[in-house]
């Protein structure tokens, strides 16, 4: 009943248009050129009809009956997987992305595994609380993305759990703020792109898995899909890092389009001198500060 009145919204808000829909046929035809605008279209109201999904199976993910919640994730494919990464003692990083519903399947997961996941605080103080419970219900821990000094700082408390041979969960689908990021192509499109994760293995040595939950036909539950990242996740270089993890995000999405969250500006910050795709105004690299007196007489 939930999913039916969540796909006449969605269908609703897309009909009606404005910003979103826009965004999000933009977005669809920087990632998939090939397509052609009937096709598009359909994406794109899918998209609309799943995220009002995503927002009506919240309350049962959060406060809902325990057991009944666990029981929502009717598949899982590549369990092993975890085990065996958890197995080697150096933590396991799950890259959740927004496709789905990544929280029906990850938060009951923490009942089994230790685990720790990043969150974004929302205005309303309630709502915030209500978050932190829902995502903790199972004794996960999860950290808040809080700024600090202009940049946000969350790395010490997911190293420390990984240190421990835990697993942690980030999602590194989106933009982050300019000068924490690099770009990377994204369905061929160079996306400033979070390196959070690439630094956290780098500084442990954790395996990477990609996670998705696919949420399936007719409202029968989630499958859970853990997946191998493609080779160079865990390379020195943060481009190259950037680059493989999202060659596996463009993947997932790839095989559940219609389950994306296309209404964000994923690709809202470009290369400094490039137009945005958004707005088309051009981004300019900041002036540099002018060198102190003392510093002139130093180089001098």
């Amino acid at each position: 009943m939930l999913h039916a009145i969540a796909t006449v919204v969605g269908r609703l808000h897309w009909r009606i248009g404005g910003e979103k829909k826009d965004l999000a046929l933009c977005n669809l035809k920087l990632c998939f050129p090939e397509l052609d605008d009937a096709e598009r279209e359909r994406i794109g109201r899918s998209s609309f009809e799943h995220y009002y999904r995503t927002i009506s199976e919240t309350p049962l993910i959060w406060v809902g009956d325990a057991e009944r919640a666990k029981k929502l994730t009717v598949e899982t494919h590549g369990a092993e997987r975890v085990d065996r990464a958890l197995a080697e003692g150096k933590g396991l990083i799950l890259a959740a992305m927004h496709l789905g519903s990544f929280e029906a399947g990850i938060i009951p997961m923490s009942a089994r595994y230790p685990m720790t996941g990043l969150f974004k605080p929302v205005k309303w103080p309630a709502l915030n609380e209500l978050s932190c419970q829902g995502r903790t219900r199972y004794g996960a821990t999860v950290v808040p993305i809080v700024k600090r000094n202009g940049k946000r700082a969350v790395g010490s408390q997911l190293l420390r759990a990984l240190k421990r041979g835990e697993t942690i969960y980030a999602l590194p689908d989106r933009d982050p703020p300019r000068g924490q990021g690099v770009f990377a192509p994204y369905f061929g499109v160079e996306a400033h792109s979070p390196v959070l994760i690439p630094k956290l293995v780098q500084a442990t040595g954790a395996k990477l898995l990609l996670c998705v939950g696919e949420r399936l036909p007719r409202s029968r539950g989630f499958a859970l899909h853990f997946i191998e990242p493609p080779a160079g996740y865990d390379s020195p270089d943060l481009e190259t890092a950037a680059t493989a993890i999202n060659a596996g995000i463009e993947a997932c999405v790839r095989r559940y389009p219609e389950q994306n969250w296309w209404a964000y500006m994923r690709f809202k910050r470009r290369p400094y001198g490039k137009a945005c795709f958004y707005r088309g105004t051009v981004q300019h690299a900041p002036a540099a500060a002018p060198a102190s007196e003392d510093a002139v007489q130093k180089a001098a």
